[in-house]
């Protein structure tokens, strides 16, 4: 298992993204946190990324599904259709509470799907299971 080393954040709403910013340090202040406001800006990034296959190593990517410009289902797809970026895992982290959306998640690849909580305490548990999804994904 590799340990998470960094995180590509995809959210469109600045207080989550300080949220899950705060939890993530108080988890593990060595991961390095990326961020995304919207789908398009996260795929322009990974990417970046993708062309130098050591930086993928120990990544893992938080997705919104409801995100301007792409959403989090078209950022999954994509990532499974670029094959640099095929075994990077993603997690969701959405409102929704559509269980479709969940299966369509795994569907395209999700390795994780997360409910926002409604009390911030929440944050911890979901992403000590977020983190723990993504070190047994990998492939290292």
């Amino acid at each position: 298992m590799t340990r998470v080393a960094w995180i590509l954040l995809v959210e469109d709403e600045a207080d989550h993204r300080l949220i899950i910013r705060e939890t993530l340090a108080q988890l593990d202040s060595s991961i390095e946190v990326h961020e995304a406001p919207d789908g398009e800006i996260a795929m322009k990034w990974l990417r970046s990324i993708a062309k130098d296959p050591a930086r993928l190593s120990g990544g893992m990517v938080v997705l919104d599904l409801g995100l301007p410009r792409a959403s989090g289902f078209q950022v999954l797809e994509w990532m499974r259709d670029v094959p640099a970026l095929r075994g990077l895992p993603a997690v969701v982290l959405t409102a929704s509470e559509n269980p479709m959306d969940a299966d369509h998640a795994f569907n395209l690849g999700a390795h994780g799907y997360f409910q926002k909580p409604r009390d911030v305490r929440e944050y911890s548990d979901i992403f000590r299971r977020a983190l723990h999804i993504a070190q047994a994904s990998s492939r290292d």
